[in-house]
């Protein structure tokens, strides 16, 4: 554990400046003489009470970041030295969610939940402190554990909005979860926590009323004695208007997610967000309904401009679904590609191309992988003053793309078919404009941009193209026609083009043989660069390569003009 036993070694700024990659005088003035090192405001909670956020600055920020990555690997390296209790706490922890919350308390006839009060308010400097120097797995200098509270903390408290409190929350939580999973074992319970929710649930007959009883005459339930003692013994208090106790016959939820039987996200809301894609499908708009105090719902109108909260449901949703395959794959033999697409899936996947494609607020790039977003990106911004329509500095003079790249993943893949490749975008060519009549409010507001490599690797794109323009693009050869591969850009249908690598004296092109000679003869780890067929094991480096580690940190001295031909295709699509 080199990590955590320097840690324990450290003594005083110095020592902890080191480990954290700064000069001990940069460490001093960021805690002891800068000011304003925070900024408030408030954002609603769900009943409409204002929360407050507390933002540090950026140095305070990039501090607390390198501290937080610092205490990660030390829990890391402590819970591979402990005996294996299970997840007890579910949140701000890798590979964890409010679904590996909600997941062992399936199935249960009694689902009981409390909330802690005032959750990051109750942990204090002196807590902060007094953990790191008693903790037997820290065992921190005083110095050391002083100086580590006092980048955590602000106000004598955990500042919600600093990267190192749910951190340092869970390190002071540990202890009430060590606490209550005794409790619940002893009891015939599962226990769990994300944060500031604690969940028991059991299958017995009857809930224990240490951990929770009923009123006389009542459907009102209260904290049992055992479970009081030990929050307040572990320095806490409940939030008692959040007591609920759920029973079997009725809807049970454990963070928001249902547990009657599969972990699922509630039907009501799935409802919800079908209408709400409806609307905005046929009106352009859409409405989110909020609370806004007790019995007192908002209901705000969001147009096409302002997808984010629509777009976060459908993320909400298919993390839950992700979740519940997942488990079924690994007890099978199935595999992601053998679940058909849900009715609410194809339905993401149409929202999503709304989003990138029809209603995107910039025109929208599509290659075949991530090697060329790279390749064009820094070529945009190094040629910004030749193609202001593509790029521009901003205030700061920092170069802005206006332009969005597509970026490919394991979601863009399972809703939209979209996961690089020749034969994905053919696909996408053939049924854009279909897919753009299902859309009634407003016509496509950008183009949508396809550039791809003109050699035989994107014969299905030609082919696409041909099928759905016809002959509007073909050439005499012989008795028949082809396809002509000399034009670079090509209107398809709607707001869809497609830009083609210009030719080379009459033959193919790719993306990288636009690069200088002298780039592509660059070496990395003693090995060279081999665009289109790798030599012998070990010799070549690939693209992903290419493009991370002499592309990207080079692109300010590489020669981008001959990029100038596709950029001139890219623009002229935007200017059509």
């Amino acid at each position: 554990m080199p990590r955590l036993r320097a840690l324990q070694k450290a003594t005083t700024l110095h020592d902890l400046a080191v480990i954290l990659n700064y000069s001990p005088t940069a460490l001093a003035y960021l805690l002891y003489k800068k000011t304003g090192k925070y900024s408030r405001f408030q954002i609603p909670k769900k009943n409409g009470t204002p929360r407050e956020i507390l933002a540090p600055c950026d140095e305070l920020k990039s501090l607390q970041r390198k501290l937080k990555k610092l205490l990660d690997e030390c829990l890391e390296s402590i819970e591979k030295k402990r005996s294996p209790l299970g997840s007890l706490s579910h949140g701000f922890k890798a590979n964890h969610s409010i679904i590996t919350n909600a997941e062992p308390h399936r199935k249960r006839l009694y689902v009981f939940n409390v909330d802690i009060k005032g959750f990051f308010d109750s942990i204090h400097m002196g807590r902060i402190r007094g953990f790191f120097i008693s903790n037997k797995d820290f065992n921190l200098n005083t110095k050391t554990a002083t100086i580590l509270a006092q980048i955590i903390c602000h106000d004598d408290k955990l500042p919600q909005g600093s990267p190192a409190s749910p951190v340092a929350s869970n390190l002071i939580g540990h202890l009430i979860d060590i606490r209550m999973v005794q409790l619940a074992k002893r009891l015939g319970c599962t226990y769990s926590r994300y944060a500031d929710d604690i969940t028991f649930s059991t299958n017995k007959s009857e809930f224990p009323p240490e951990i929770a009883y009923r009123l006389e005459n009542s459907h009102d339930w209260i904290p049992g004695g055992a479970l009081l003692k030990v929050i307040y013994k572990s320095g806490f208090g409940l939030n008692h208007e959040k007591t609920r106790m759920q029973y079997a016959r009725a809807q049970q939820t454990v963070t928001g997610l249902v547990v009657n039987q599969s972990t699922n996200t509630p039907a009501e809301f799935r409802r919800k967000v079908r209408a709400m894609t409806h609307k905005l499908f046929m009106d352009g708009e859409y409405y989110v309904h909020e609370e806004n105090g007790p019995r007192s719902p908002k209901k705000t109108e969001l147009n096409h401009s302002k997808l984010n909260k629509l777009e976060g449901m459908y993320s909400y949703i298919y993390m839950t679904d992700c979740f519940n395959r997942k488990k079924i794959i690994e007890n099978s033999n199935r595999r992601h590609e053998d679940f058909p697409l849900s009715s609410l899936e194809k339905l993401h996947g149409d929202f999503l191309f709304y989003k990138n494609f029809y209603a995107s607020p910039a025109p929208t790039i599509i290659c075949e992988g991530k090697t060329d977003n790279i390749y064009l990106t820094c070529a945009i911004k190094s040629l910004h003053e030749k193609f202001p329509r593509l790029a521009k500095p901003d205030a700061s003079g920092k170069v802005k793309l206006k332009v969005r790249f597509i970026n490919y993943s394991e979601l863009t893949h399972r809703v939209m078919g979209l996961n690089g490749g020749s034969s994905d975008l053919g696909h996408l060519i053939r049924r854009y404009a279909k897919q753009c009549g299902s859309y009634k409010a407003h016509p496509p507001l950008n183009p949508t941009i396809i550039v791809v490599d003109n050699d035989s690797g994107s014969q299905p794109i030609f082919q696409a193209i041909k099928d759905v323009t016809g002959d509007r693009y073909s050439i005499p050869s012989g008795k028949g026609k082809i396809f002509d591969k000399s034009q670079t850009l090509y209107k398809v249908a709607q707001n869809l083009y497609v830009v083609l690598t210009p030719l080379l004296n009459g033959k193919d092109s790719m993306m990288e043989d636009f690069f200088p000679p002298a780039v592509l003869r660059a070496t990395y780890n003693g090995k060279s660069f081999e665009a289109v067929s790798p030599g012998p094991k070990g010799t070549t480096y690939s693209k992903h390569q290419f493009s991370q580690h002499v592309v990207k940190p080079n692109q300010k001295i590489i020669n981008f003009s001959r990029f100038s031909h596709i950029l001139k295709s890219i623009n002229l699509a935007i200017r059509d």
